[in-house]
């Protein structure tokens, strides 16, 4: 009787580990999923998945991505990201914030443009239905770390 007992013990405490760990790893990649899909830090994580974004849709590949721009007053702007690998679905959203128009722009585009600037990286869309092919539509930028002391000649824009 007393070796079932430890048995029906000891496998009871396998199980408890075995759904401890489970649900610690579900969490954790709920945590991950989550991270990959909405932006709202600008921070180093923020950038590099915003890069996968542009590296998947240079691949044709979809993407999807959601960013809450920071403000400092008012209710966010966000920014909806909806790719199929061919075009673009860019929707600026600043319903919610209280000094805007409200107004919601959907822009359909096929290029991605990335730039690089001292002071930050900028993302945005061009070649969108309805507009010229070089009219840049949506923008988002991040902030790079950079010195407090710029050397002389260097535009910080």
């Amino acid at each position: 009787m007393k070796k079932i007992i430890w048995l029906l013990s000891f496998v009871i405490v396998i199980l408890g580990i075995g759904l401890f760990y489970s649900i610690r790893l579900n969490v954790t990649n709920k945590n991950d999923y989550l991270q990959r899909s909405i932006l709202y830090k600008f921070d180093q994580t923020d950038l590099n998945r915003i890069n996968t974004f542009y590296e998947r849709f240079l691949n044709h590949e979809g993407d999807y991505l959601v960013v809450i721009g920071p403000t400092i007053d008012s209710g966010p702007a966000i920014t909806n990201i909806n790719s199929n690998g061919k075009e673009i679905v860019w929707i600026n959203d600043m319903s919610r914030d209280a000094y805007s128009n409200g107004a919601i722009a959907v822009y359909k585009c096929k290029k991605l443009n990335k730039e690089e600037k001292y002071s930050s990286t900028v993302f945005s869309v061009s070649n969108c239905e309805g507009y010229l092919e070089d009219d840049i539509k949506g923008y988002i930028a991040f902030p790079k770390k950079y010195m407090k002391v710029f050397p002389a000649g260097v535009n910080i824009s």
